[in-house]
């Protein structure tokens, strides 16, 4: 297994590990939440059915004082909830002024003990509301804390047979962490399950854009490779050229010129002279020719039909064997930029055919597909090949017209076959837009 894979896999278990661990506490924190709410719900319906079942009895007696048969009546009206386990604990809280006093309990330590008057709470009860709290960590809860159970206070209004504002405190327990645990015994698993068999299903996709990211990679490297290798040779061949060339017919007119300065006849001289123009002509040519390869257009505004025109001299040059034809109907001359990119492309695309395909004809047209827009059309009548195969080693031309394309925001299309030649189309916009100031060389 191929190492960008590997740890592409690696990283697919880590993200798969790291998102279930987050969603399962999602999940227990939402089912805690839940049940908390339940818990209060739950609690809300006991006590207002206890209230129905003895909220009328309760109002029948008065507690200023309780009297024992009072205490006992109430007591006995409530002792079925507690002993079902429906309540925990009971208390009956009379209101003293500005604080309230529990006169009637199911625990008679805290008969008699008070606490000031709470307003808000007053208002809610006197409105006909159910209020639901959590039991507070404090003295006065000390039994009910002692008691080891999850409790809910609830309280209930009520007044006595003297109308005085009366409280009916219930303790409802309840087990919100059983709740949770129950509801992530069913649950949990399914979430899990749900996420590894999304992670097995993806894996597939993950090795997949792992490949696609490592040839991606191998391409890069090999068009870095590509490019200054190209770099090199062309170097080495603009070196050859001068030194073998250029270098040697100067030299060469100058001994001429030397030799004119000493020979007399006229007929000698003009001889010399002619000789020396030749040499001179021929080095411009080779010179001008090495300019259009460095500067497609010269060093004035291109156009697309110089291009070609200089990019048909220089395949004269050095592969004349095969027959280059062009047309150039065009109705919208592109920004100068984009004739370079153009010339670059055509030349590309020409050598490729050229070297690889063995063509009798290679064929060039531009034109204007649509407004805004210009397309070069490359055909020849080569081998072809597969596009959808992988280019084999050291063949990255196409992949380099490819990148210089897109970032000049154009297409390329490749239509070909084995035996049955090849069709490059590239449409650029007549305009480079912002943000480029030159176009990508291939």
């Amino acid at each position: 297994m191929r190492r960008a894979v590997r740890r592409a896999l690696v990283r697919h278990a880590v993200l798969t590990a790291v998102v279930t661990v987050v969603l399962s506490g999602i999940t227990v924190g939402g089912l805690w939440l839940f049940a908390d709410g339940e818990a209060h719900r739950t609690a809300r319906d006991v006590s207002g059915r206890v209230a129905t079942a003895v909220v009328v009895s309760l109002a029948a007696h008065h507690y200023d004082p309780v009297d024992p048969t009072s205490r006992d009546d109430v007591l006995a009206g409530l002792a079925p909830f507690i002993d079902s386990g429906m309540l925990a604990r009971v208390k009956i809280w009379r209101v003293v002024g500005d604080q309230v006093q529990v006169v009637v309990s199911d625990e008679p330590r805290i008969e008699g003990e008070r606490r000031r008057f709470d307003a808000d709470l007053a208002r809610r009860l006197d409105a006909g509301e159910i209020v639901v709290l959590e039991v507070p960590d404090n003295p006065e809860h000390r039994y009910e804390r002692a008691d080891g159970r999850a409790l809910l206070e609830a309280f209930v209004g009520f007044r006595d047979a003297w109308g005085v504002p009366m409280r009916l405190e219930v303790y409802v327990p309840v087990d919100t962490a059983a709740t949770v645990r129950s509801a992530m015994a069913d649950l949990l698993p399914l979430v899990i399950g749900s996420l590894l068999v999304l992670a097995a299903a993806t894996v597939p996709i993950t090795v997949s854009l792992a490949r696609r990211v490592e040839r991606d990679q191998r391409e890069r490297q090999a068009v870095l490779h590509y490019g200054l290798a190209a770099s090199e040779r062309e170097r080495r061949r603009l070196a050859q050229v001068l030194h073998d060339g250029v270098v040697q017919d100067l030299a060469g007119t100058g001994l001429l010129l030397d030799a004119l300065l000493l020979d007399e006849t006229a007929d000698a001289r003009r001889e010399l002279l002619g000789r020396a123009h030749g040499l001179v002509e021929r080095d411009v040519g080779v010179l001008r020719g090495l300019l259009t390869e460095l500067a497609p257009g010269g060093l004035g505004t291109p156009d697309v039909r110089t291009s070609l025109q200089d990019l048909a001299a220089e395949h004269e040059c050095t592969a004349g064997h095969v027959r280059l034809e062009t047309d150039v109907p065009l109705t919208d001359e592109p920004e100068a930029q984009v004739v370079a990119l153009l010339h670059r492309i055509g030349r590309e695309l020409l050598r490729n055919a050229v070297r690889h395909g063995a063509p009798g004809v290679v064929r060039i047209d531009v034109d204007t597909p649509s407004a805004g827009r210009v397309r070069m059309t490359v055909t020849d009548d080569g081998r072809g090949f597969d596009p959808a195969a992988p280019p084999p080693d050291g063949h990255v031309g196409l992949r380099l017209v490819e990148l210089a394309v897109e970032e000049l925001r154009g297409t390329l299309a490749v239509r070909s076959a084995p035996g049955q030649g090849a069709t490059v189309e590239v449409t650029l916009p007549t305009a480079a837009g912002p943000g480029h100031t030159d176009a990508r060389g291939t």
